[in-house]
């Protein structure tokens, strides 16, 4: 299994990071930010000139998956009907200064994990939780500088169809990919785990999130 193309939700310097992560693996990029596609030719040639501008509302169209790296505190401006059955990577951080949708805080509060409150609002899409522990300057890192790390990136989906693909993604991108049991086991890979911006290979990252959040 290997993918072919991804929609980035988000323009910023996580987003084209990925961009320009995935171009290198020989992966399709389109991407889309808060401004019109026909507004993003400039700031795209500077930070992913390999990647298609798209508007938002047609990031989901003729992709594999669609990776979401917005704050958190924009999720309310995705219009979740264009992403209806889609598979989502939830690569978004909850931060203790930030502000949260309402919908988010609450589900939190019920004791969810945050990919799993945003899989309840884009309830019409499938989620994985993925690529939000790395920093965007490790994810775009050079190849030769990826494969010396053999760096372990973890992946939490109820799918294991789901995390298969994820996990391709991840080889693509040059990491190694360790699958988490289900979503809420993405909870170790928010900014309060034991492996969040942490340089791990597969066995330390296992040890530190332990053996039952790990497939």
């Amino acid at each position: 299994m290997s993918i072919d193309k991804i929609g980035i939700l988000g323009a910023g310097r996580a987003g084209t990071a990925l961009a320009r992560a995935a171009a290198s693996g020989g992966i399709h990029v389109t991407i889309a930010g808060s401004r019109p596609a026909r507004l993003m030719k400039y700031h795209l040639a500077q930070y992913a000139p390999q990647a298609i501008a798209v508007d938002a509302a047609d990031i989901a169209k003729d992709v594999q998956l669609v990776a979401l790296m917005v704050p958190q505190e924009d999720l309310d401006d995705i219009d979740s009907e264009s992403l209806a059955g889609s598979l989502l990577i939830d690569a978004t951080n909850r931060w203790n200064d930030e502000p949260l949708p309402h919908w988010l805080q609450s589900a939190i509060d019920r004791g969810l994990s945050s990919s799993e409150a945003i899989a309840e609002h884009f309830s019409q899409s499938r989620m994985a939780k993925a690529l939000n522990h790395i920093s965007h300057w490790d994810l775009d890192a050079d190849r030769a500088s990826k494969s010396a790390a053999r760096r372990a990136l973890g992946i939490a989906a109820d799918s294991p169809q789901d995390a298969a693909l994820v996990a391709s993604l991840v080889c693509q991108l040059g990491f190694t990919p360790v699958q988490l049991p289900d979503l809420a086991a993405g909870q170790a890979l928010e900014p309060t785990g034991q492996i969040f911006n942490e340089v791990l290979g597969a066995e330390e990252f296992i040890r530190r999130i332990g053996s039952e959040n790990q497939v």
